[in-house]
C-alpha cells in the first residue's frame, strides 16, 4: 500500500509514527496525532450537494425527538476523547494518554516495518516484531489490559442494548452519522426504527447496510456537512 501524496509522514493516535518507504510503512513509537493522519482514513467523497444539505436541514428541523447514532466516521473529526483502557481482572480504567507514556518507557528504542495498512488502521507486523514489544500490565493488580470498546465479535452489554432500544422507541426520527452499519449490534437499532416507521437519514461516505431503509442518504464528510446545519 502506498502512502497518499498528501501524507508523506503521519503520526497516529494509537502510538506509532509511520513513514512511507518504497511501499512499506516504518513504525516508531509516538503518540501525537496530525491532521494528515486523519485525512488518510477518511475516504474520498464527492463535493457537497447544496440540495442534499437543504434536505438534511429539513429532516432535522422537522424532528422533535431526533436520535443520532454515530460511528467511527465522526469520532476523529469531532474531537471525541480517545477510549480508555480497562483491566480485565480488577476493572481499573486508565486514560489512553497515560498508557501511551508507559508504552514509550517500556519500548524506548522499539521500531518496526509494517508491510500493509488495514482499513481500520491496524498494521501488519511479523510475530518477531510483536514479541519484541513490551506491553504494560495493570498498575493496580498486574492484570491484562484491553481497550474499553466493543470489538468485532464481542457481545455488547445487554443493559446498553436495552438503553438504546428505549431511546429508539422514544424518538420520532433517526440520524446515522459516520457508520456503515455493517455490524449487527448497530444494524438492529435500524431495524427497530424501521418497525416503528421512523424516518431514517444516513450521513456516511460510501454504501451502508441500511441504505434501502433510509429516506435520505448523503455521501459527505461529517466534518464538512454538519457545521452547515442549524440544530435549532
Amino acid at each position: 500500500m502506498k502512502c497518499p501524496q498528501s501524507c508523506e509522514r503521519m503520526k497516529m493516535s494509537f502510538g506509532l509514527t509511520f513513514k512511507s518507504a518504497k511501499g512499506r510503512w516504518i513504525a516508531n513509537p509516538s503518540w501525537q496525532c496530525s491532521k494528515a493522519s486523519i485525512g488518510l482514513f477518511v475516504p474520498a467523497s464527492p463535493p457537497l450537494d447544496p440540495e442534499k444539505v437543504k434536505e438534511l436541514q429539513r429532516f432535522i428541523t422537522l424532528s422533535k425527538r431526533l436520535l443520532v447514532m454515530t460511528g467511527a466516521g465522526i469520532s476523529t473529526e469531532s474531537g471525541i476523547p480517545d477510549y480508555r483502557v480497562l483491566c480485565l481482572d480488577c476493572g481499573e480504567q486508565t486514560p489512553r494518554g497515560v498508557l501511551q507514556e508507559r508504552f514509550q518507557v517500556l519500548n524506548p528504542t522499539w521500531s518496526a516495518e509494517a508491510y500493509g495498512l488495514a482499513p481500520d488502521g491496524d498494521v501488519f507486523l511479523s510475530e518477531e516484531q510483536v514479541r519484541s514489544f513490551q506491553v504494560p500490565s495493570c498498575v493496580q493488580c498486574g492484570g491484562h489490559l484491553k481497550p474499553d470498546v466493543v470489538f468485532f465479535g464481542d457481545t455488547v452489554n445487554p443493559d446498553k442494548v436495552d438503553f438504546v432500544h428505549k431511546r429508539v422507541k422514544e424518538a420520532d426520527s433517526l440520524l446515522v452519522v459516520g457508520s456503515s452499519l455493517q455490524v449487527y449490534s448497530s444494524y438492529r437499532f435500524i431495524l427497530t426504527a424501521r418497525e416503528k416507521k421512523l424516518p431514517i437519514a444516513i450521513l456516511n461516505i460510501g454504501p451502508t447496510r441500511s441504505d434501502d431503509l433510509a429516506c435520505l442518504k448523503l455521501n459527505s464528510r461529517c466534518g464538512e456537512l454538519l457545521p452547515l446545519i442549524d440544530p435549532r
